[in-house]
């Protein structure tokens, strides 16, 4: 298949089968051959064999073989380098997918990132950025190339292929976020990933409200509208400039050394059975506690010292990344 697209070698057969064309009529015209005989003779002079019983009687066909001979021996040699280039190139891509999947099968509680269109570009940045391992599946040569200057991991394929999100690692991901460019292709991989993965976290983007209740029955556990949330950003920005310049700072700032993190209680957490007023993370690490998501969705915002902690609960902060490290923030 990679032989019929390539456009050297589609190239290199148009002009071949155009000498063997103008040989062909030009020994029938030249000589009265009929069309076989004319046929055959122009192969045998383009591949350089000779000639049959058959052979031009006068000048004008002498000058119709030279010609048929310096055009073929050029097309051939032409057809010879493309093939030997793109044989070549095969192999060198055959290696690198080698490569790449061997880097994927050393990866766990990693992210999968589904589509590297404009929102799956930005979601990679945001990734590299947050120094996160994760793998991009596409299958659009233009944007495998624009993933390999990005020097990303990734897999080329359909992500809706469950070949595909398994040589991906999705029985190991931490999460997946799908953006590919329709909304029945992000319900597909989100039935996938979900069938593969029943506790996998999933971030789809829908372009509709039906989309999105779609990608929701099927198991995605946030739908994102590109649509919705610009058109929110652009009323709160109007509305309350200072807030969204100081959320954006804190958000998206490499400079900034305080960070938006959250913390999970889990069984092994010593904040496990503390209240907040008990754990003192304010006074003993400079952390500020500003909301508690507890296990079962309740949002807590502004959490009072006698909020319980229990495993399964969130701690949404403000504070250096160190300290939420040191105190069990988990990547």
């Amino acid at each position: 298949m990679n032989l019929i697209r390539n456009p050297r070698l589609q190239l290199g057969g148009a002009l071949l089968a155009l000498v063997l064309l103008i040989g062909t009529v030009g020994f029938m015209l030249i000589e009265g051959w009929t069309a076989i005989q004319a046929l055959y003779t122009a192969v045998l002079v383009v591949s350089t064999l000779g000639f049959s019983d058959l052979r031009p009687s006068d000048a004008r066909g002498q000058i119709l073989t030279i010609g048929l001979i310096a055009m073929g021996v050029g097309t051939l040699y032409y057809l010879v380098g493309a093939l030997a280039q793109n044989i070549i190139e095969n192999q060198f891509d055959w290696n690198r997918r080698r490569t790449m999947e061997q880097r994927v099968t050393h990866l766990k509680d990693h992210f999968i990132v589904c589509g590297f269109g404009r929102v799956g570009r930005h979601t990679c940045m945001q990734l590299q950025r947050e120094n996160c391992a994760f793998v991009v599946i596409d299958s659009e040569e233009a944007r495998i190339q624009a993933i390999l200057a990005a020097d990303y991991t990734y897999i080329r394929g359909d992500a809706s292929d469950d070949n595909v999100l398994t040589l991906a690692g999705v029985t190991r991901a931490r999460a997946l976020l799908t953006a590919v460019h329709t909304d029945a292709a992000n319900v597909y991989i989100t039935l996938s990933a979900r069938a593969l993965n029943p506790t996998l976290f999933i971030v789809a983007r829908a372009a509709t409200a039906e989309a999105a209740h779609k990608l929701s029955i099927a198991g995605a556990n946030r739908v994102i509208s590109p649509y919705i949330l610009g058109g929110r950003s652009m009323a709160v920005h109007a509305l309350r400039p200072a807030v969204m310049d100081f959320l954006d700072v804190l958000v998206h700032s490499d400079e900034l050394e305080m960070w938006l993190e959250e913390i999970t209680v889990d069984a092994r957490s010593w904040l496990n059975g503390m209240s907040l007023g008990q754990a003192q993370l304010r006074q003993t690490t400079g952390i500020t506690v500003l909301a508690v998501r507890r296990a079962n969705g309740q949002m807590l915002v502004n959490p009072r010292d006698e909020t319980q902690l229990g495993i399964g609960d969130t701690l949404i902060v403000l504070g250096v990344r160190q300290d939420v490290e040191r105190v069990g923030w988990q990547r």
